[in-house]
């Protein structure tokens, strides 16, 4: 099981840095339209986000982007190309929107990434900051303090403030939009909408189900994940231990959390995404999430699930019922979401 998993984690971080070619040697935030900005915070450290120039000093709603999760700069040199973690066309939406996005602890806006020569999965070596500091809490307190000091400095259109969040930025917004009043309109794409512990059993139960492993394997598999969910809850705050190349401060501030609580409370219009065949955010939690709105009463949520992976590959099959190839639709996919929030 263990191969398989990290597999998986790392496929999507491949897709995305890869999902996004820019035609740029050296890359700065003003070469490709966007102002730098940093807020030093004695608890969090230093900030650092970047807000599309466009049309910057003109009154417009804010899109705030939060990104996936890993240690990856914003922007890559990749062997294949200059990538990057944001799958929006930023430079397209800068003239409908103050985009905002935010940096990682401790990581540059920009480097150089290598990939893995057996996988071709790509290899960035976590910021000694970023393992001390990363967690749910750094990522919503950054974004709220990073939301509210945008919106003091910047002529807005208060009427949509928007947060959009990707794989694990589904969980740092649906956290926010509880914290920060001031959120208007919320999209959350293949994200949990239970806690991520139990994504790892639904898989193994659903693998095991498809016949891709055993009962008995599927079995050994959750109880050598409950062992290790029980390690981390018993030293929740480790940075020294990890996880999945995750530390344990990171495991278990974003696992204490339930999603679905966070956004069953807020009645502000949501858009959220799911992907039937992800092996990453089990879309079994996010079909739960809309049925407990459903149950509540509440219909402001709108709810979509797409038969891709979770970076919205469809998985091309010979007449065999064999994978020879992939399709990617993540940029219809994220259209489509904008023009939901658009109408709203």
């Amino acid at each position: 099981m263990e191969n398989r998993m990290k597999k998986n984690y790392l496929l999507l971080t491949f897709c995305l840095l890869m999902g996004f070619q820019l035609n740029a040697q050296t890359l700065s935030p003003e070469k490709i339209g966007l102002k730098s900005y940093s807020i030093a915070s004695k608890e969090l450290g230093t900030i650092n986000y970047y807000v599309s120039a466009n049309k910057i000093g003109n009154k417009k709603p804010i899109l705030l982007y939060i990104d996936g999760s890993g240690p990856y700069p914003l922007f890559q040199y990749t062997p294949k190309g200059t990538g990057s973690t944001i799958v929006l066309d930023f430079r397209s939406l800068s003239n409908d929107y103050h985009l905002v996005m935010i940096s990682k602890p401790g990581v540059p806006f920009v480097d150089s990434v290598k990939n893995d020569p057996a996988s071709g999965f790509p290899i960035y070596p976590a910021p000694t900051e970023y393992t001390q500091r990363l967690s749910l809490d750094w990522r919503v307190k950054s974004a709220n303090l990073v939301l509210n000091k945008v919106l003091k400095d910047l002529p807005i259109d208060k009427g949509k403030i928007a947060v959009l969040g990707f794989s694990e930025g589904f969980q740092v917004g649906a956290k926010l939009a509880t914290l920060n009043k001031n959120i208007t309109h919320l999209l959350l794409f293949v994200g949990n909408g239970l806690t991520q512990f139990y994504d790892f059993i639904i898989h193994n139960r659903m693998d095991a189900q498809k016949g891709l492993i055993s009962e008995e394997q599927a079995q050994r598999n959750i109880e050598d994940i409950q062992i290790a969910i029980k390690d981390i809850y018993a030293h929740p705050s480790a940075t020294d231990k990890e996880w999945y190349g995750h530390s344990y401060l990171r495991w278990s501030s974003f696992c204490n959390h339930n999603p679905s609580e966070n956004l069953l409370q807020l009645n502000i219009p949501i858009y959220v995404v799911g992907a039937s065949n992800d092996h990453n955010s089990a879309v079994l939690g996010t079909d739960y999430l809309y049925l407990e709105s459903i149950r509540l009463g509440k219909t402001n949520l709108t709810y979509k699930v797409y038969p891709y992976d979770h970076s919205f590959n469809e998985m091309l099959k010979n007449d065999s019922g064999q994978v020879i190839g992939a399709k990617n639709h993540l940029q219809e996919v994220m259209q489509e979401g904008l023009s939901w929030l658009k109408k709203r």
